[in-house]
């Protein structure tokens, strides 16, 4: 009887202690396992971003005006030339012989005038001599200006202070001015480089002079940020296109730029003080309206949010809720108002 007693007590320890483990179970199988964050406000500046390219904002093609062969050749591309200096120059012999001998007729034709001009003030010729010499003196002055210029002409000097960014000219051999792909000589002032991009209709609203500007590269062992100021914004499309030219002043220099190289920026167009921004996953949708989950008691709640834009997969969000408050991330898709759920790290 005792041994009976006994068993009974063991098969019903042995009943209510499994119950009470599928309990367990039941409960955490109804539990939805989430991860959560607390959202604070914060501040938010919106930067419009693109792709330009880096020049000079000061440049010049440079060319002999007048035929001739090249007889020196004083700088190669990345050297550094003052104003004034001469890059390169023609053989001159037949350009200056042909100006000393305009000078020279000029100079004669301005002492014939004004022998002529005494004698007929005189009365001593008439006035078709005296105006034939003048149309002299005329024609003479007329052949020493363009010989002069001629003559000027052979020498290519520096305009500005600057460095050499292109030059193809080799001593000894001709040139010709007339349309060319390039020009033989490009002088660019590398202590004002710029950014050039073009902006698309709907974005250069936003742009404007003096607005901020951030520019970044992605060359190797170079990431770094420069900045730069807006300088000028383009008031009519570029052609057969939809885009304006914005440029770009970058403030700082560096000397791993050149001319040409493709960089990224960004242009602060706004600031917002305050505001919230959650990742893009973490945002729901329902019909018309987006929500996110809250959580308030270890319980979910939903809560309605109004996206005021995105940036950098971040939606910009208003709603009716505290700064610090705790929403669900990861698991929210599976959540409804009536789940168990569990917070998990």
């Amino acid at each position: 009887m005792k041994k009976i007693i006994f068993t009974l007590t063991v098969l019903c320890l042995f009943s209510c202690t499994t119950d009470s483990v599928n309990n367990q179970k039941d409960i955490i199988n109804q539990e939805i396992p989430v991860r959560t964050k607390f959202l604070y406000i914060e501040p938010h500046i919106k930067k419009n971003h693109g792709t330009g390219m880096i020049k000079s904002s000061q440049q010049v093609n440079l060319m002999f005006e007048v035929p001739g062969k090249v007889n020196v050749v004083n700088f190669s591309i990345g050297e550094y030339v003052q104003k004034g200096d001469i890059i390169a120059s023609l053989k001159k012999d037949v350009y200056e012989a042909k100006f000393l001998l305009a000078e020279a007729a000029l100079k004669k034709a301005n002492r014939d005038l004004d022998n002529i001009a005494k004698l007929y003030n005189n009365k001593a010729v008439s006035e078709d001599q005296y105006l034939l010499a003048k149309l002299g003196q005329k024609n003479a002055q007329s052949d020493f200006i363009t010989a002069q210029n001629a003559y000027e002409s052979t020498e290519i000097l520096a305009p500005f202070d600057g460095t050499i960014t292109y030059i193809n000219l080799q001593v000894g051999e001709s040139f010709s001015p007339g349309p060319m792909p390039m020009p033989p000589v490009i002088l660019s002032n590398m202590d004002q480089l710029q950014l050039e991009a073009n902006i698309a209709s709907k974005e250069i609203v936003s742009i404007s002079k003096g607005q901020e500007a951030i520019i970044t590269n992605s060359f190797e062992n170079l990431n770094e940020e420069l900045k730069g100021i807006v300088s000028e914004v383009g008031f009519v499309p570029t052609t057969m296109s939809n885009s304006y030219k914005v440029e770009i002043d970058l403030i700082e220099k560096k000397n791993y730029l050149k001319l040409g190289m493709v960089v990224n920026f960004s242009v602060n167009v706004s600031e917002l003080k305050k505001v919230f921004m959650l990742s893009n996953r973490y945002i729901l949708k329902e019909k018309d309206l987006y929500y996110i989950w809250s959580v308030k008691n270890n319980k979910p709640e939903k809560i309605y949010v109004k996206v005021n834009g995105m940036t950098n997969h971040k939606m910009i969000i208003d709603g009716d809720f505290p700064s610090g408050i705790e929403i669900i991330t990861d698991g929210g898709r599976q959540v409804d108002e009536e789940s168990i759920i569990r917070v998990v790290k």
